[in-house]
């Protein structure tokens, strides 16, 4: 098969960004910066994090601020549906109460917030993210395929997180399965997870290019990004990089759905 020279340099821009190769600089400046193509706008952004609403271990003002001094351009917290880790001392009916304070704490700097939930299931089909979504409360369904149906309704974009995590894949590699395949001929798959947290799969890059899915890199983070990442020692997260036409949350979203703008 042959690529178009623009979807070879996506593919090793954001291999790059979701391995890690380019380091913050040095001294006081940490900001992930990655340049601008002809036409687009290169956007950093991490769309998978969590925070105290699910099993993070952090308020959501903080995801924000690791945000802005990552010099990051979008974030989702996605918080787990149907697990409430701390809710004997946070208990919060709504699920869209993380994003709810995610968007107030950056209400007056230029850091996009979207909405997002992680859909939790055993695999397959495993867990997945589904963000831009409206109503995550109208996610919390028993029946894995009504969710991601649900889902679709929304218009969210949907991926597959971490589908090489050892919990669920005893031998790290990705149990590509009959309902993974459905998934992805219905449209209610629309990406993978290469890059999770500190973790790199060869298998799910090599499904992205078999079944046309969106790469995304995320840093999965449920503590503190700076410990996480060794920031203090010129690390960073893991970012997805999105070809937008403009900073705005549909322009995102239509990058990631188009691969290329």
């Amino acid at each position: 098969m042959t690529y178009s020279p623009w979807f070879v340099l996506f593919r090793r821009l954001t291999i790059s960004a979701t391995v890690g190769i380019v380091l913050a600089h040095g001294g006081n400046n940490r900001a992930i910066e990655f340049p601008n193509i002809p036409g687009y706008l290169t956007l950093k952004c991490d769309l998978h994090m969590h925070t105290v609403f699910s099993d993070g271990s952090v308020w959501p003002d903080i995801r924000v601020e690791e945000a802005l001094k990552d010099g990051l351009d979008a974030i989702a917290t996605t918080e787990h549906l149907e697990l409430q880790s701390w809710r004997n001392d946070i208990h919060h009916p709504d699920r869209n109460r993380s994003h709810q304070l995610a968007s107030y704490f950056a209400r007056n700097h230029d850091l996009l917030v979207i909405n997002g939930s992680e859909i939790t299931r055993s695999m397959p089909p495993g867990h997945a993210n589904a963000i831009f979504i409206e109503d995550a409360n109208k996610l919390l369904l028993d029946e894995p395929l009504a969710v991601f149906q649900e889902a679709r309704l929304q218009d969210a974009f949907i991926f597959w997180n971490h589908p090489y995590w050892i919990s669920q894949s005893p031998d790290a590699l990705v149990p590509l399965s009959n309902i993974h395949k459905q998934l992805i001929r219905d449209g209610l798959l629309q990406g993978i997870e290469v890059v999770n947290d500190t973790t790199y799969s060869d298998e799910a890059l090599q499904i992205a290019l078999d079944y046309n899915l969106t790469i995304l890199g995320t840093s999965d983070i449920h503590g503190i990004v700076d410990w996480q990442y060794k920031i203090p020692d010129q690390g960073h997260r893991p970012v997805t990089l999105v070809f937008a036409r403009e900073r705005t949350a549909e322009s995102i979203k239509q990058g990631l759905e188009k691969r290329l703008p």
